[in-house]
């Protein structure tokens, strides 16, 4: 028997598979994939998701991997302004990521694993095992590591860390708490030869374009659009992809060459803002399984963490009081999660809706010379202030 067992190895579930193993809990972490693999992601991550990555040791080991730090962000918001800017700081790291998912997501399941966790790939989670109405396990097919056909195991906790369509919070019948709709859609793809600038942010004409480094000497280039345009936009993705960037960033464009680029484009357009009811009898939801906002402000991967730290800094007292004092903790996790990250929420949902944009141009011109003042916007973007208190620092 486990002290747990986590359903999904990307950013939430493998974070918490490593955090709870480094305090000696019995992790069996699954995944239906192996690893390294690759999943649609925008990839950014803010000051805040790598001060986590600092504080937990693997920082230094994601830039070996040849991750660029990006210390500098240019946001066009209108023909004639640009605002350039730096991260703005958590915990002393001005820097923001943009690591390919092949790279952080097997980082960070390879330190879990290093740290005593069990690691089944291949393992396809089926059903949760209840007795007496609380979950005491969980069945899976596939190989699971090696083994032949499916395979069933128990633990004192589920942790579902399977993404936006949990089969865990299916099956454990997790009640939504908030669902704010779906505003956007958003496709990307990779490019060579890019100068590396920073992260290069283009708004307006009904459409956003972005552009930023990652691994290999790489810029992902992504466009994001309103959902209603979504079908119009699968229909000859890359004709629309290609000309929104020309339309918006047509610097960017001259260099969006097919020899320069990489694979093809992908995106989705699967972007519902929701909050799941994140816990109960011998579960815990974490990550997209238990809330996720459109990626507009690219909070995801640092929300996953941060849940994950969450879990990690209650579980592993609580499972020595037995059933009651696990319950206990992770409700009162889901509770200070959901309250504290109501605000970032709200924001993003805004941003998705474009209902900041009127509010926000002119308060944009008025700090177009106060370089604290833009850090501290793009920090509104990063979920560490809110509109509101950005506009009373502008005063």
């Amino acid at each position: 028997m486990y002290d747990v067992i986590v359903v999904g190895a990307r950013c939430a579930g493998a974070a918490t598979a490593l955090l709870l193993a480094r305090q000696g809990v019995r992790v069996l972490l699954t995944d239906r994939a192996a690893f390294p693999s690759d999943t649609i992601s925008t990839h950014l991550l803010h000051p805040t998701g790598v001060a986590r990555l600092r504080a937990w040791g693997l920082l230094d080991p994601l830039l070996a991997t040849g991750c660029p730090s990006i210390d500098t962000i240019s946001f066009r918001a209108a023909e004639d302004l640009v605002l350039r800017g730096a991260p703005y700081p958590c915990d002393g790291v001005a820097v923001s990521l943009a690591p390919r998912r092949t790279v952080l997501d097997a980082l960070l399941v390879e330190a879990a694993v290093a740290a005593g966790a069990e690691l089944r790939e291949g393992a396809s989670f089926q059903e949760v095992i209840w007795e007496d109405g609380r979950a005491v396990g969980a069945a899976f097919g596939g190989r699971g590591g090696g083994r032949s056909g499916g395979f069933t195991e128990r633990a004192a906790l589920i942790i579902g860390a399977d993404g936006r369509h949990s089969a865990v919070a299916r099956q454990v019948g997790a009640k939504p708490i908030r669902d704010a709709g779906t505003f956007g859609c958003q496709f990307y793809g990779y490019w060579q030869g890019l100068p590396n600038v920073g992260t290069q942010i283009f708004v307006g004409g009904g459409q956003a374009v972005l552009a930023y480094p990652t691994h290999d000497e790489h810029h992902l280039v992504l466009v994001g659009w309103p959902h209603a345009r979504f079908a119009e936009v699968k229909q000859d993705l890359d004709r629309h992809f290609l000309a929104a960037v020309a339309a918006s960033a047509p610097a960017i464009a001259e260099q969006l060459t097919d020899a320069t680029r990489t694979g093809s484009i992908t995106g989705s357009g699967d972007l519902g803002n929701y909050v799941r009811e994140s816990s109960g009898p011998g579960w815990v939801l974490v990550g997209d399984a238990a809330a996720a906002k459109d990626p507009v402000t690219a909070q995801g991967i640092g929300d996953a963490f941060a849940q994950a730290q969450s879990v990690g800094d209650r579980l592993a007292s609580a499972l020595a009081g037995g059933p009651g004092a696990v319950d206990a903790a992770m409700a009162a996790h889901g509770v200070d999660w959901e309250r504290g990250g109501r605000a970032a929420f709200e924001t993003t949902v805004a941003f998705a809706m474009g209902g900041n944009s009127a509010r926000l141009l002119p308060v944009l011109r008025a700090i177009e010379r106060r370089p604290e003042l833009i850090s501290m916007f793009y920090g509104v973007y990063a979920g560490q202030f809110t509109v509101e208190e950005f506009f009373a620092a502008v005063g």
